[in-house]
């Protein structure tokens, strides 16, 4: 059977057709979905790193803070002990009779070159959470240089104002 040339050209013009179609469903558009697929993918990729490097930025700067805080040395007057600096601190902000008790903590050995930190546990009863803010900003904010390592606060079960509070502050030995 002969073609004559009209339908030559009818289905070469199919074959063409049918070959486009099947370039564009097979390769193609399975590439376009990729491509925009990867394009999402690495704007996430770029938020994450622009938070990533933020949170390091904050990770660093809080390092250096904490670094400072813990070098630098007591400069403390030479007959004031942390007891009698927790005392007169109590004393100013309102606490006077709330403090139950003071303890000393044994300290581990220093590091190389580094006096290990005075550690001293304090309890203090019936306090509310204002009292509790004043004593803890003044103590970071004072002289002697304390910082808090642990603080537990229990609300009272008839009264959950009124706050019964530990801490563990640390003070750099003077060298």
């Amino acid at each position: 059977m002969r073609l004559n040339h009209r339908e030559k050209t009818f289905i070469a013009a199919g074959l063409a057709i049918a070959a486009g179609l099947a370039v564009y469903l097979f390769l193609v558009e399975p590439l376009t979905k990729r491509v925009e697929r990867l394009r999402r993918q690495n704007a996430a990729a770029q938020a994450e790193l622009t938070e990533l490097r933020i949170l390091a930025d904050q990770y660093r700067a809080l390092t250096a803070a904490k670094t400072r805080v813990k070098d630098r040395p007591a400069e403390q007057s030479p007959g004031l002990t942390p007891f009698s600096y927790l005392e007169n601190l109590a004393r100013e902000t309102g606490l006077t009779g709330r403090i139950e008790s003071m303890t000393p903590v044994a300290s581990s050995p220093a590091e190389e070159g580094r006096s290990a930190p005075a550690e001293v546990d304090v309890r203090l009863n019936g306090i509310g959470l204002l009292e509790l803010v004043r004593f803890l900003y003044r103590l970071e904010e004072g002289d002697p240089g304390f910082y808090v390592v642990n603080l537990n606060i229990r609300p009272r079960y008839l009264k959950p104002a009124v706050l019964d509070v530990s801490l563990r502050l640390a003070a750099p030995r003077s060298s």
